[in-house]
């Protein structure tokens, strides 16, 4: 679309100021055919192929890259719940989720740390879709809910990379896991039962009774 206008303004018959206005809407191929903001589309292609270059994780002495995959990390932060994506680098020592456009690590977890796996599936609130999810758990008994292009890949690596460098990992099952009654968060069945929850603080029934369910 083309647009040309000759705008005078005038007050009582006299012209005070006048606009001679061109412009152009048309998408980026088509710019480009007729000439138009080339220099501009170079430049731009150029630094964005040298940044990306250097938005690499730094690795530590002796670690190396055994898996890059597309996932994404489920934050919450109060009432602020989402997804945040990025690319995961499993390395020979940690598990990395990098968002290269902004130079951030979102999860860093050393094989160390890192106390059980398991996949579960997770449909949206109307009921259309699943979605396939790694949770990993940490030590200090912290849950992160993961999702990749290759979930099971990854989970399948993760094992085989933990294995190699000598630390045992928990596969998860069904009945260990439980999410809370009142806020929906993941933690152990067990823990549930005797600590309650950390996130809502919601207590279970038989231990405000006085009787704790041992699982």
């Amino acid at each position: 679309m083309v647009i040309q206008a000759d705008l005078i303004v005038s007050v009582a018959g006299i012209p005070l100021i006048g606009v001679n206005l061109r412009a152009a809407l048309a998408g980026m191929e088509t710019m480009l055919e007729y000439g138009v903001m080339q220099a501009w589309d170079e430049n731009t292609r150029m630094w964005e192929r040298e940044n990306r270059k250097k938005k690499k994780a730094s690795l530590l002495a002796e670690e190396t890259v055994l898996l890059k995959m597309r996932g994404s990390l489920h934050s919450s932060d109060g009432i602020y719940r989402n997804w945040q994506y990025g690319r995961f680098y499993l390395t020979s020592r940690r598990l990395i989720l990098y968002h290269e456009s902004f130079d951030t690590i979102l999860l860093e977890t050393p094989f160390d740390q890192i106390g059980g796996l398991a996949l579960s599936e997770k449909g949206d609130r109307n009921g259309t879709e699943t979605r396939r999810e790694l949770h990993l758990l940490l030590k200090e008994n912290r849950w992160h809910r993961l999702s990749a292009v290759h979930i099971e890949e990854l989970k399948q690596k993760l094992e085989t990379a933990m294995g190699d460098a000598e630390y045992a990992v928990r596969d998860l099952s069904a009945k260990e896991r439980e999410t809370c009654p009142q806020c929906g968060r993941l933690d152990l069945v067990r823990k549930l039962l005797h600590e309650g929850c950390t996130e809502c603080g919601w207590t279970s029934p038989s231990k405000t009774r006085g009787v704790v369910a041992f699982v």
